[in-house]
């Protein structure tokens, strides 16, 4: 009888844990989605960025996620900015329309801030406050597809421009892998492609006005991002604190059996 009420606590137990999956939504420092949305977890926002044109060169952008499963109030009280760095161009760009482009490295990191303050023309305003979820390249996606390189983002230039570089535009895809950030235990799924965890998109196209950063990084182009895809059920500790209780019982029901 000890036995079946110990077995008793352990499935109400896993029931708990595993019926916390996909059944309320989920906030992490303020930032809430539903994982029941059709996407489970689906980010948008917008862009500026430090293109790159000549081979070698590296991609330096900052913005805001604006809306999280097509809703703007994801962060009550609360702004998540990201910063982009470290997507180094393969191939040197001539301008064509169609013409394809592939990057390797990157990395994206996006923060959580109580106190908003993020300005689109104020670079030094996003990236401030926890870091939530810290991306990287992943290179075995595209691996799986025939690339060679390393490659982790690859895309198309949108609108001519061999006259001038500076005025391309274009859209581009990679995948990413969780490294860090508070939010990487949802996140860490091996989800897609390439037991990569995450897909980013993005697009480019020249501004009006080119933004000038405090360290002199000029932003010649906005657009916008999307980081999707799924996210995992963290078990609540007392969860996993009733769970651990009915292990030990049925270790300590095992240990009585045996002395009997």
């Amino acid at each position: 009888m000890k036995v079946k009420k110990v077995f008793g606590s352990i499935a109400a137990a896993a029931a708990l844990v595993a019926g916390s999956a996909h059944a309320a939504p989920v906030t992490v420092s303020g930032v809430t989605w539903d994982p029941d949305y059709g996407a489970d977890f689906i980010s948008v926002g917008t862009v500026n960025e430090k293109v790159a044109v000549v081979a070698g060169d590296t991609i330096q952008g900052y913005g805001s996620i604006t809306e999280v499963n097509d809703s703007s109030t994801f962060c009550s009280g609360c702004e998540l900015t990201y910063t982009l760095s470290g997507y180094t161009l393969v191939n040197s760009l001539t301008g064509t329309l169609g013409e394809a482009f592939q990057f390797t490295g990157g990395v994206l990191n996006i923060y959580v801030d109580s106190t908003p303050d993020y300005a689109t023309t104020t670079p030094g305003s996003a990236g401030d406050g926890l870091l939530w979820l810290s991306l990287a390249g992943n290179t075995s996606a595209f691996a799986s597809l025939g690339y060679i390189l390393g490659e982790t983002l690859v895309g198309t230039l949108t609108n001519p421009s061999t006259a001038g570089l500076g005025a391309i535009a274009g859209e581009g895809s990679g995948y990413m892998d969780v490294v860090g950030g508070i939010a990487a235990a949802y996140f860490d799924t091996d989800g897609q492609i390439g037991d990569s965890d995450l897909l980013f998109t993005s697009t480019f196209a020249p501004r009006r006005t080119p933004i000038v950063g405090a360290d002199g990084t000029v932003y010649t182009h906005s657009g916008g991002i999307s980081v999707s895809g799924d996210s995992t059920t963290v078990p609540e500790p007392g969860a996993l604190a009733l769970l651990g209780l009915g292990l030990a019982g049925l270790g300590l029901a095992r240990r009585n059996k045996k002395q009997v």
